[in-house]
């Protein structure tokens, strides 16, 4: 049983699913070009990157950041050659979406929800560094609204998209129920009918007007026969006599 029906309580989960593939689309397209600029800047970005978390408590992610630094060049290069499988794998979702196959749908799905846990990691890494860097309480309750709200957001969007797949099996099961309900009220209705045709509800006599008067063949021959007999015994009689 699915969830919810529609999406953003306007849109059908078909079409809600499609927007959702195209919005993690731009998503994705806006890090592949983020990526790509890292890449072939990647010693301004170490400079950043370094000036940026100098004076930074780094709590949970001291180690990832030096080793980002001593080899940025492969994780960018596994960061693009993810990216861009997981918009190939919208794209397929897209055409799932529009053609109603499940297959099609289940590895979007899977991929979203280990995205949306990894970003939840993230985010929560991030307001726990924050939270170690900064005495401001306004941006520290800011941030954790804003984070909670974009990551609600997300795990809802993907709630739609997870039931599509189940809605579209729904749809299927009803559609196989209400035929095999007309199928048997056809069989049903066809014995009935078979049932009458084998009732005999009259006999043909034939023409009744036309038979009226005709003899039938058996009973002319006993006729004839009983006079022919009647005849011999008068001869009989009267030569007796």
């Amino acid at each position: 049983m699915a969830f919810v029906y529609s999406c953003c309580f306007w849109f059908s989960l078909r079409l809600g699913g499609i927007l959702i593939a195209i919005y993690s689309i731009v998503q994705a397209l806006v890090v592949l070009i983020a990526l790509c600029w890292g890449y072939t800047h990647s010693d301004k970005c170490i400079t950043m990157i370094t000036e940026f978390t100098d004076d930074m408590v780094l709590i949970y992610t001291k180690e990832y950041v030096e080793d980002f630094k001593a080899e940025p060049e492969r994780y960018f290069k596994s960061s693009i050659g993810t990216t861009s499988i997981y918009i190939i794998i919208c794209f397929i979702f897209i055409y799932g979406a529009y053609t109603c196959s499940n297959m099609l749908m289940v590895p979007y799905i899977l991929i979203e929800l280990v995205r949306l846990i990894m970003l939840s990691i993230a985010v929560s890494t991030a307001l726990l560094v924050l939270k170690q860097n900064s005495m401001d309480i306004g941006l520290l309750i800011g941030a954790s609204v804003a984070a909670g709200f974009y990551l609600l957001g997300h795990f809802y969007l993907w709630v739609c998209t997870a039931n599509l797949p189940i809605l579209v099996n729904e749809v299927d099961h009803d559609e196989q129920a209400a035929t095999i309900e007309r199928l048997q009220r056809l069989l049903r209705a066809n014995n009935q009918n078979t049932n009458m045709d084998n009732i005999p509800l009259a006999t043909d006599y034939g023409n009744a007007q036309s038979d009226v008067f005709v003899v039938p063949e058996n009973a002319k021959a006993d006729f004839d026969n009983m006079r022919s007999r009647v005849k011999v015994y008068k001869n009989t009689y009267f030569t007796q006599r």
